[in-house]
């Protein structure tokens, strides 16, 4: 039998160095790959963030511009009708005044403006913060002397008259707050600010 040729060390050393290289280019593979995809999730994340950054301040511009158009928001308006009577006499001379007015008070917010706002990074969510209601107005639009009777010596002046009506109308304004005057018009403003949310877009509208 012949004997086997015994390898050589300089033989056995190409080898291991042939292997050493293998192994270095698939690492140096496996790096690079790697690398490729940190940059391209990192890319996407980036570009991801500057797309719902863009998608969030477009819509804060566009709710910006539209809640800018309506200042004052009127969300309730009462008429209501009183009849007021002025006395006055001094011995025998007698005077009185019957007049009827009816009034309008308006409630709702004063500012629309103030309402504070929060838009999720998918533009598909706003949170509002909406101020609670006041009366806005209470203007006197009709009155008539249902009345009268003036002495030259008691006479009622004009200006008692308008004192007698403005004690009236603070009077109605109180009476409609404590019936929920104010509540009410609140309620009727988050439903015209919720729909008018939905209108720009938005899926979800949470009022606080």
């Amino acid at each position: 039998m012949e004997d086997k040729k015994e390898k050589s060390p300089i033989s056995e050393k190409k080898q291991n160095f042939r292997k050493a290289g293998l192994g270095t280019r698939i690492l140096l593979r496996i790096v690079t790959i790697i690398v490729i995809a940190l940059i391209v999730l990192c890319g996407g994340y980036i570009g991801f963030k500057r797309f719902t950054t863009v998608k969030t301040e477009s819509k804060l511009a566009l709710v910006d511009r539209q809640l800018s158009y309506c200042q004052e928001l009127v969300t309730a308006k009462y008429r209501y009708s009183d009849i007021i009577t002025l006395k006055k006499s001094a011995g025998f001379s007698k005077s009185y005044s019957i007049i009827k007015y009816t009034g309008i008070i308006r409630a709702g917010i004063a500012d629309i403006t103030d309402v504070s706002y929060s838009v999720s990074l998918d533009g598909k969510t706003i949170t509002l913060s909406i101020p609670e209601a006041e009366v806005l107005g209470n203007e006197i639009v009709s009155q008539s002397v249902f009345d009268e009777k003036q002495s030259v010596f008691v006479s009622i002046s004009t200006q008692e008259v308008f004192d007698e009506i403005d004690k009236a109308k603070q009077a109605a304004v109180e009476d409609m707050i404590a019936e929920g005057v104010l509540d009410d018009a609140r309620d009727y403003a988050v439903r015209i600010i919720t729909q008018f949310m939905l209108a720009l877009g938005f899926e979800e509208v949470k009022i606080r």
